[in-house]
C-alpha cells in the first residue's frame, strides 16, 4: 500500500492505493479516499499511543486487503506527529519486509526479476542513490538498491521516485534529468558528454525533448497504465519538463577530475596556483570573456555559458589551444558565475 497525492483544479486530496498483479502486469487501484487531510484518520490516545480510524480498517477488510500495522504506519508516516515519527525511526525496522525478501536470492535470480524494471527507472534510482552521471551498463549487475521498485505498479514507482527526488538540491536537479534520460548517449565521442554544463545548451534541449517524447510513447514504460495517449504528455513525465527548464546545470562532482585529466602535471600546478588566488575582479573577468560589463546584468546564465563554451573550445588544449588561456577564461567564467549566483540569477 502507498499514499498518492492527487492535484486537480487547484485542490489536493490523498488516496490510499495498492499495486496488484492483474495477470499480465502490475497495475494500481484506489482503496480509500482520505480527502484533503489524512491526519483526521489518526487518533492519539496520549503519550506515544495512536491508532487509525476504524473506517479505514473496515474498508481494507471489506476489499480483502492483507496488511500489517507497520505497513499502515508506513503509509501514514509523513502525517504522524513528529515525536511519533522519531520513535518509529528509532525502534522500527530499517527495511520493510517486502524489501527484505529479495536478500536471499542469488544474483541470477535477482537479475531475472530486474528485467521487469525500465532503464529509466534504474537510471533515476541509481543517480538518486549514487549521484553519478556516468553509470555504465546497469543491466550487467542487479544492484540491490533497485529492489525497492520490484512488484510495484507504474503509479507506485512514480510516487516513490518523486518522493526521493524531493531530496535533491537545486543545483543537482537538471543534471539528474540529464542522467535519467541518458542524454549523454546523444553526445557519444564528445569529451564533455558527462559535463552537460559545457555542452551546447540548444542541442541539449533538443535531445531532451526527443528523449522525453520517445519515453512518452514507450509501451514498456506505461505497462499497466490505462488510457495513455502518446499524443499528450502523461502527468508522470510533466514534472521533468519543469525540472529541466526551470533549473540550470550545476558543477558536476567530476569537474575537477576532468580538468586535471586534460593537463600535464606542470599545467595542473599552474591551474591550482591560479585557483588559489583571489577571485578574478569582475571587470577583468568580463574582459577575458569579451563581455561588456555594463551589459552583464541583462545577460542570463545561459548567455554567459554559451560565450564561455565557444571560447573554451578554441582554447582547449586538445584542440591545439593555449592551456594558460584556457585556465584564465575558466577562472573568469567561475568568477562571473559566482557574481550571478550572489545576485540570485
Amino acid at each position: 500500500m502507498y499514499m498518492k497525492k492527487i492535484s486537480f483544479c487547484g485542490s489536493i486530496r490523498y488516496v490510499i492505493r495498492d499495486s496488484y498483479w492483474n495477470g499480465s502486469c502490475w497495475t494500481h487501484r484506489d482503496l480509500f479516499d482520505l480527502g484533503a487531510d489524512p491526519t483526521r484518520f489518526i487518533h492519539y490516545v496520549g503519550g506515544n499511543g495512536f491508532y487509525f480510524d476504524e473506517v479505514i480498517e473496515d474498508r481494507l477488510s471489506e476489499l480483502g486487503i492483507k496488511y500489517t500495522t507497520e505497513e499502515l504506519e508506513e503509509v501514514f508516516f509523513p502525517f504522524l506527529a513528529p515525536h511519533i515519527r522519531r520513535i518509529i525511526r528509532m525502534f522500527g525496522s530499517n527495511e520493510p519486509e517486502h524489501i527484505k525478501k529479495w536478500h536471499d536470492l542469488s544474483q541470477e535470480e535477482l537479475a531475472r526479476h530486474h528485467e521487469d524494471l525500465h532503464p529509466f527507472d534504474k537510471r533515476r534510482v541509481h543517480f538518486l542513490r549514487c549521484g553519478r552521471i556516468d553509470m555504465g551498463n546497469l543491466d550487467c549487475r542487479p544492484f540491490k538498491h533497485f529492489n525497492i521498485l520490484l512488484e510495484k505498479s507504474r503509479d507506485e514507482r512514480e510516487t516513490l521516485i518523486e518522493a526521493m527526488e524531493a531530496r535533491l538540491k537545486p543545483r543537482e536537479i537538471r543534471t539528474y534529468v540529464y542522467a535519467a534520460f541518458n542524454l549523454q548517449d546523444y553526445f557519444r565521442g564528445s569529451l564533455m558528454r558527462n559535463h552537460p554544463a559545457a555542452l551546447d545548451p540548444e542541442k541539449v534541449e533538443e535531445v531532451f525533448l526527443d528523449a522525453l517524447c520517445r519515453l512518452n510513447a514507450d509501451p514498456f514504460f506505461f505497462r499497466g497504465v490505462p488510457d495513455h495517449d502518446p499524443k499528450f504528455l502523461h502527468p508522470y513525465l510533466r514534472r521533468y519538463v519543469i525540472y529541466f527548464f526551470d533549473y540550470e546545470f550545476g558543477r558536476s562532482p567530476g569537474w575537477e577530475d576532468f580538468i586535471r585529466s586534460i593537463f600535464s602535471s606542470q599545467e595542473w600546478r599552474a591551474y591550482q596556483r591560479l585557483r588559489s588566488r583571489k577571485t578574478t575582479p569582475l571587470p577583468e573577468a568580463c574582459k577575458l570573456l569579451g563581455i561588456d560589463d555594463g551589459k552583464l546584468n541583462s545577460m542570463s546564465v545561459k548567455d554567459v555559458t554559451r560565450i564561455y563554451r565557444q571560447l573554451a573550445k578554441k582554447a582547449h588544449p586538445d584542440a591545439g589551444g593555449d592551456h594558460e588561456t584556457f585556465i584564465a577564461i575558466t577562472q573568469a567564467y567561475e568568477s562571473i558565475m559566482r557574481y550571478m549566483a550572489l545576485k540570485g540569477r
